[in-house]
This record gives C-alpha cells, structure tokens and sequence, in this order.
C-alpha cells in the first residue's frame, strides 16, 4: 500500500514540477485507450497474480477543472496450481465497468494531469482447465482453489498524466489504486494503464 501511495505522490509532484513554464492547453473532452497491468486475484486469499489486459474510457471537462468520466477495462491472468497437484494453471479474468468525477489540476500545452475516483463494479471469474481430472478437481478444491464466478463492487483512484505529442494527440500514463470486494474482502492493489489520448474542444 505504501508503494502504491508513493508512485501516485511521485506522479502529481512530476506533472506540477512543469507548472511554471507551460501555456494552458484547455480540452474539454477526451477518449482513451491502451494497455493495463494489475496485480489481482479475484478468488481471495490466493496471492495475487500479476494480469494484463485493456482498458477504454471517455471523459469530458464541464469547467476548466472539473469533469467526469468512464472506462471499461479487462485483465486476465494464471494461478499456478498448489505444489503437490498435478493440474494445469487456473485461469482468471476480471471485467471492471466505472465512472465518476474527475479534476484536473495541470493544464498545460505539453503536459495535462488530473485525479479521478470511479466507483461501479467488477466481474471476477476463476475457470479449471477442460482437461483437469477428477482427482485434481478435488485436490485443488481442497488446498482452496476452485471455479469462481462474483460481481463485486469496484473503486478506482488514478493520476493520469498526458504528455502532448500533437494538437489532438498525446500519451497517457495512469497510476492508480484498484479496489475490489470479493468474497466480502476488500484488496487494495497496484493498477497501471498506457496508451494514446485523443482530445477535442479547447485551445490548440
């Protein structure tokens, strides 16, 4: 947790160090789209895994400073089978599905930078390969893995940063802090997101 909190810190102290020298920029609405790592495992209390997949949102600025914003994202990944059962990796994905406010408090010609917090929800799934027996059913059912299948609250606290690369165009990086709730338990884990920002509206 700390280190999460730390590279969210290191993210705004990066995007307001370049404050001073920086004409405004002023886009009013943007769509983004790229790749995205979490560390994750929604069949609680395994250890997370790392996962990686996609994500895609749309925001709007309604002021200068304030706006709004949704995304949908996709990760998948593998739990290595305990030591002793002889059984393929388990296979797990999660679907999230968030919206909320967002403020933007760098707004420059290179450099844009904003803090958002999207709440809504999240589908976990854990499937046993085809071709696991019988036996290894039981064996992993019983070290505590098994088919999983829950939609579960979800919370997202990110700083994109967005770095121009033309009047329409620029790159975005996305540290965050992911929050799920399944099986009752709350995980706080590591999320980060890259790819191409398309802007619209504003000064150019």
């Amino acid at each position: 947790m700390r280190m999460n909190n730390r590279i969210l810190l290191a993210s705004v102290g990066l995007a307001l160090a370049l404050v001073p020298r920086l004409p405004a920029q002023g886009n009013t609405a943007e769509l983004f789209g790229g790749y995205t790592y979490a560390h994750v495992n929604p069949e609680v209390p395994l250890a997370n895994q790392n996962a990686n997949g996609w994500v895609g949102s749309a925001g709007g600025y309604f002021a200068k400073w304030f706006g709004a914003g949704a995304e949908i994202s996709a990760v998948f990944g593998d739990i290595p089978a305990p030591s002793g059962v002889s059984s393929p990796s388990l296979h797990f994905k999660e679907y999230s599905y968030l919206a909320g406010p967002q403020f933007r408090f760098l707004d420059k010609a290179r450099v844009q930078s904003a803090a958002k917090i999207l709440l809504g929800g999240v589908f976990g799934q854990v499937n046993l390969d085809t071709h696991t027996s019988p036996a290894a059913v039981q064996a992993l059912a019983s070290a505590g893995y098994g088919g999983f299948n829950q939609t579960k609250f979800a919370m997202l606290v990110a700083v994109p940063v967005d770095v121009t690369v033309s009047k329409l165009i620029a790159v975005r990086v996305e540290p965050g802090l992911y929050v799920t709730d399944f099986s009752k338990q709350k995980q706080s884990n590591f999320r980060f997101s890259v790819g191409p920002v398309f802007r619209f509206g504003g000064a150019h």
